[in-house]
């Protein structure tokens, strides 16, 4: 009498489901972890670059790893958009097809080369702020023991 015969996933396409479900996750988590502190009136903004925000437009993913594995060639593309509005989107499309975006709010310190994100996590709001350098804007966080670093470049 012959055994029943159980196909279960190989290997290779459990840790290929396993980076496809992180990398997602860390697409998520990073929009999460976007917060706001915009100003709202004319005053509150004080200088040339804060009234005429330079900095809006679409921005590029460069650069996505996680404790040193590299992340960037796994999506199509990932697309920052800061609007004129204080609100950004992050959104992407991974090289299987899969899509997705997140949104929020932003507010930049020129004179201090930061923006800070803010966006909405279950009940919670959370904010965090980054350096802004050259035209781009450098993400690290800390996830456990691995640190999460992204690169959005302008583009040129």
């Amino acid at each position: 009498m012959k055994g029943k015969i159980h196909n279960f996933p190989s290997s290779a396409n459990t840790e290929r489901m396993r980076k496809k479900s992180l990398i997602v996750c860390l697409i998520g988590i990073l929009c999460a972890l976007f917060l706001f502190c915009a100003c709202e009136k004319v005053e509150d903004m004080g200088s040339l670059p804060d009234l005429s925000k330079p900095y809006t437009g679409e921005y590029t993913l460069k650069k996505l790893t996680l404790g040193g594995e590299d992340f960037t060639d796994k999506f199509e593309s990932v697309k920052l958009k800061l609007g004129y509005d204080g609100k950004f989107v992050l959104s992407y499309k991974e090289k299987e097809g899969q899509t997705g975006s997140y949104a929020g709010e932003y507010a930049v310190l020129t004179e201090r080369e930061e923006i800070t994100f803010s966006a909405k996590a279950g009940l919670r709001s959370v904010k965090r702020t980054f350096p802004m350098k050259d035209g781009s804007i450098l993400i690290d966080l800390n996830m456990g023991a691995r640190l999460l670093h992204a690169e959005f470049a302008f583009p040129e």
